[in-house]
């Protein structure tokens, strides 16, 4: 996979293009970011490959972290595990993760999403980043950043 080969940038919704302006996270190079149901690894790619970040991305299927092996694994600075987001949350030190993402992810699906937000507020530095996308009806999606204190 090359650099032409990754998305321009990160979509945050079911619309191309729609969603927050590319900058919201902020400087992302050499940042830790984690995202909570990666799927098949797009938005790892972007971050990785245009941004400079960290990323690990968790996804507990095993068909999903396959792709996202295939597609994107050998760029650099790029990781994907297969695990239950919260499990592997519980094993991340605190404080040491900038940005944290769920776009669809595991805090819309998570049976105890209150658990999920508290693991994610734990390994969440000073000032880091909670993204989360959830779809708000059929055709419209609500993005939702939180900084923590």
């Amino acid at each position: 996979m090359t650099l032409a080969q990754v998305r321009a940038r990160l979509e945050w919704t079911r619309q191309p293009g729609a969603g927050p302006p590319p900058g919201i996270l902020g400087d992302l190079s050499g940042r830790a970011v984690l995202e909570l149901g990666c799927g098949s690894g797009h938005n790892l790619a972007v971050l990785a490959a245009r941004h400079g970040a960290i990323v690990t991305g968790v996804d507990h299927d095993p068909a999903k972290v396959a792709r996202a092996a295939e597609l994107y694994g050998r760029l650099p600075r790029l990781q994907v595990v297969r695990a239950d987001a919260g499990a592997y949350l519980a094993t991340v030190p605190a404080g040491t993760v900038d940005v944290c993402l769920s776009i669809f992810g595991a805090l819309s699906f998570d049976p105890d999403p209150a658990a999920l937000l508290a693991r994610c507020a734990r390994a969440l530095r000073p000032g880091g980043l909670l993204g989360v996308t959830i779809r708000a009806g059929d055709e419209h999606d609500a993005v939702v950043i939180l900084a923590r204190r």
